[in-house]
């Protein structure tokens, strides 16, 4: 935890010049005082004197101590070596911090957590009590860890006795059935069913599964409503789909909640040039437009800029415009009303950006947007507000807009397929994200990020040669990062030993007898001459080492000098490692 020296420096202290004044008077001090600052005749601090608080008092001498401004942060949870002399900007001591100052402020954190703590157990109980439906709590293997009051009412037994009991065990002995929490593990998602008891009561059961970060059930919460009185079932079934539709909302912010860390993997100067741009313009709520070729990354960019923004703790949303049909994505973007179409759903349903209301809205594929939509999609960046499909009220929405393309937008604007004033809207901070044959840097960094990724999905401790990162990083890859984790991703797969060699690459990169067909020299792209040299040199100092077996075997072969070698296998290493 950081915090502040002036948040937890004891300003209880006493500076003096004569120690033996305050020997004498410290049974005066030793009261209003808990530290006596000593300074010597050149008023520089000589000691600090710690004054016990007991029926004698008495004092401790320091000598050992170190000097630190008021506005200096210190990590509170670190160990603590030396007292801390605080100072202000007019530097004038104001304050000592030591063990026991960090303890009683870790006492009292500790405190404030408790009483939170309480606080959430307190306010689940009331909760528990009062209400009306059965609200049962289950962890992942089918055990009750709470049960509300209603229990009793409803199954003819108390709550008490039902936690820690199995749903299959129940189920099993009539208790009910079926169990909804039982059908929740099994089929790993949510589920709503009509319930028996062994009361003759029916209950309306929706039980939804809480995951962990490893995608395995943590917690199954089941509420289930009594519609025995066949009466009431219309109005309790409207109830219970209000309900679930708050937990879709819910649901929907928690998964995408989880997307929030984005790591973008990158050495290349022109990328860390856009980050650092980024990182400028995050926390302003401007729209962005990225471009950028198929399988640059733009999502990732479009998530790095969401993660240090100051929305990062609501939703990240993203919606691809172009994979969705057009009769479709305005119910999608823009959510509609009950009885808005044939299909819809009764209660109707929110928009994604009704949803990302508070974060980030990511519109991937801009340029596919159909023309009505981007009308409805310039009022949302001109006033921020909406009108759902088939709707008459007014939707108010604070989302921030990052677009994302591989089109030319303005030459699209030229042909009248793309609006003119939505495109300035968006275009307001645009980003070029640049293709991987513009960052050869990056191949290395990337493939070792893919190949460690994949190992682990699947369980592999396999490595690439330098050679496979070598033509890597000819290769002019058009599919760009994508392609580059789609070609990782097959070769840790397909490969049968843990060395990945240039004899597992696809014939797109290597072909054996195109490299033969060169006379020895293998050019796939356009690149500056003095990069070009350098791969050249680096590739024949590999093989002529490969054949001779050293350095000086090596410089014989190419007819330099061994150290000639030496100093141009550090200096070309730079650009494969």
């Amino acid at each position: 935890m950081i915090i502040k020296a002036s948040a937890i420096c004891n300003r209880n202290i006493l500076v003096i010049k004569n120690i033996n004044e305050f020997v004498e008077r410290l049974r005066q001090y030793y009261k209003k005082y808990d530290y006596a600052v000593v300074l010597d005749s050149r008023s520089l601090v000589s000691s600090i004197c710690l004054i016990y608080k007991n029926d004698y008092p008495g004092y401790k001498t320091i000598t050992e101590f170190r000097f630190i401004s008021d506005e200096e942060e210190i990590n509170i949870e670190e160990s603590f070596d030396k007292p801390l002399i605080v100072k202000n900007k007019q530097n004038i001591i104001i304050g000592i911090i030591t063990v026991n100052e960090h303890i009683k402020f870790l006492l009292e954190q500790i405190c404030v957590l408790k009483n939170q703590l309480n606080q959430v157990e307190t306010d689940l109980n009331a909760f528990m009590i009062s209400t009306n439906d059965l609200v049962c709590i289950s962890d992942g293997s089918g055990s009750k860890v709470r049960v509300s009051a209603s229990s009793e009412k409803l199954y003819g037994i108390k709550s008490e006795d039902l936690v820690g009991q199995n749903v299959k065990d129940l189920e099993r002995k009539g208790m009910y059935t079926p169990s909804a929490t039982r059908m929740v593990i099994e089929e790993k998602k949510q589920v709503s069913i009509i319930q028996k008891t062994k009361t003759g009561r029916s209950l309306l059961v929706t039980a939804i599964p809480v995951f962990d970060d490893e995608g395995k059930i943590k917690r199954v919460i089941s509420i289930s409503k009594d519609i025995t009185d066949a009466d009431k079932l219309k109005l309790e079934l409207q109830q219970t789909k209000r309900l679930l539709h708050r937990y879709e909302i819910e649901l929907a912010t928690h998964r995408i909640e989880a997307m929030r860390d984005s790591i973008v993997v990158c050495k290349s100067k022109n990328m860390e040039e856009l980050l650092e741009m980024l990182n400028r313009v995050a926390s302003v709520d401007t729209t962005i437009l990225i471009n950028g070729e198929t399988g640059v990354g733009k999502e990732v960019i479009a998530k790095y800029i969401h993660s240090i923004s100051n929305r990062n703790k609501g939703p990240f949303i993203k919606i691809n415009c172009g994979a969705i049909p057009e009769n479709l994505i305005e119910s999608e973007l823009f959510g509609y009303e009950k009885g808005a179409f044939t299909g819809a759903r009764s209660d109707g349903k929110p928009g994604l950006i009704e949803i990302a209301d508070g974060g980030t809205l990511l519109l991937d594929e801009i340029s596919e947007l159909a023309l009505p939509l981007q009308v409805k999609l310039l009022r949302v960046l001109q006033e921020k507000e909406y009108i759902r499909t088939g709707g008459i009220k007014t939707v108010n929405v604070d989302v921030r807009i990052i677009a994302a393309t591989n089109k030319d937008l303005k030459k699209m604007v030229r042909n009248g397929e793309f609006r003119e004033d939505l495109y300035y809207r968006l275009n307001v901070f645009p980003v070029v994200v640049p293709p991987l044959r513009e960052r050869l840097e990056d191949i290395p960094i990337l493939s070792h990020h893919f190949l460690k990724k994949y190992n682990e999905k699947y369980g592999y401790k396999k490595q690439v040669t330098k050679e496979v990162i070598e033509y890597f990083m000819r290769y002019s890859w058009p599919g760009n990062v994508r392609e580059l984790e789609n070609v990782i991703e097959r070769l840790i797969v397909s490969s049968k030993d843990n060395q990945i060699t240039i004899k597992d690459l696809p014939s797109e990169i290597y072909d054996e007898n195109e490299i033969d067909r060169t006379g020895g020299v293998f050019v796939s792209k356009l690149m500056p001459l003095r990069e070009a040299n350098a791969f050249a040199e680096y590739q024949l100092i590999q093989m002529a080492l490969k054949e001779g077996g050293s350095t000086y075997k090596a410089a014989e072969l190419l007819g330099v000098d061994q150290s000639t070698i030496v100093r141009k296998l550090k200096k070309h290493k730079t650009l494969i490692d």
